[in-house]
């Protein structure tokens, strides 16, 4: 009985570790590394330097691309381009085809990512005034880094392939199937709102507070999980030991033998339970220490 309380409390020790470890890989928000204000002119141009164009190549892959949009106070990017009639002709008679078109967001601080966004609204206006809506898209949530820079956004009819290991680089958008063919494409509008910060700024914009108080925030949430967990350990050996000393001594002698006969149950138990949060073993082991340091007591 004892064992399985003492248990119970490192169970509670595991989960804070399990949190403080899968935390450790969660996507960046980019208000913790770079955000408005008037205290750090660093931080302040590395938000500020953050923009996005529009893309556009035809199968013949000829590059064209939009004005620059800023991101705003708000941590907002709206985008919107046309690409022209005139862009999507390849042969005289003026028929057009579509190789790749999207959005690049540049500058994002290159080694903080992915980033935690939001993508809303992605959508294509042809010239006839047709919508096309790009949910998978929508329900983009990461920003990854793009192996040729920044983070992008690809919409294209076809999968692009590695020639040579068969691995799809970039794969098709099932909305615009069929844009490759000749006529096909013959321009329109790509739009869409990009959320770099989801949520907004919980702290004034330029104003003294930073973006590190959220980050404080989060660390004290987690060291007040972690020692929540090691008290709770800790009061269950102190609740134990006022037991032992109040019970006969032929109880102490019964609960001994049982805990004798459970003991390879238990051990089971707890390298199951060690398994979980490996990366957070050494934690585990002082809070371990504690336990046996005040059960000698």
């Amino acid at each position: 009985m004892k064992m399985r309380k003492i248990l119970a409390g490192m169970a509670a020790a595991a989960i804070a570790l399990c949190t403080m470890t899968f935390s450790a890989f969660a996507a960046t928000d980019l208000k913790d590394v770079a955000y408005p204000t008037e205290e750090d002119a660093a931080i302040n141009d590395a938000y500020y330097s953050i923009g996005a164009m529009g893309f556009y190549m035809s199968q013949q892959w000829k590059w064209n691309q939009s004005e620059w949009v800023g991101i705003n106070d708000e941590g907002v990017i709206e985008i919107s381009y046309t690409i022209s009639e005139v862009i999507t002709d390849t042969t005289m008679e003026g028929k057009g085809s579509l190789g790749d078109m999207g959005v690049m967001i540049l500058n994002l601080p290159k080694d903080n990512f992915p980033y935690n966004v939001e993508v809303h609204d992605a959508k294509f206006t042809d010239n006839d005034g047709n919508v096309t809506e790009f949910p998978e898209i929508n329900a983009i949530t990461e920003a990854t880094e793009d192996p040729e820079g920044g983070w992008r956004i690809h919409i294209r009819p076809t999968e692009e392939v590695d020639e040579e290991t068969g691995e799809v680089l970039k794969p098709a958008t099932p909305e615009v199937a069929g844009w490759e063919e000749e006529g096909a494409f013959k321009g329109g509008t790509l739009s869409m709102t990009l959320v770099l910060v989801p949520g907004g700024f919980d702290f004034p914009v330029g104003g003294d507070e930073s973006a590190e108080e959220p980050e404080s925030v989060a660390d004290e949430s987690v060291e007040e999980t972690s020692s929540e967990a090691a008290e709770s350990a800790s009061e269950v050996v102190e609740e134990e030991s006022k037991e032992e000393e109040s019970a006969p001594a032929e109880s102490k002698a019964s609960a001994s033998k049982s805990d004798s006969s459970s003991k390879a149950d238990d051990g089971l138990s707890t390298g199951a339970i060690v398994g979980i949060c490996a990366g957070g073993g050494a934690l585990l082991l002082i809070i371990i220490g504690i336990v046996v340091a005040k059960k000698r007591r």
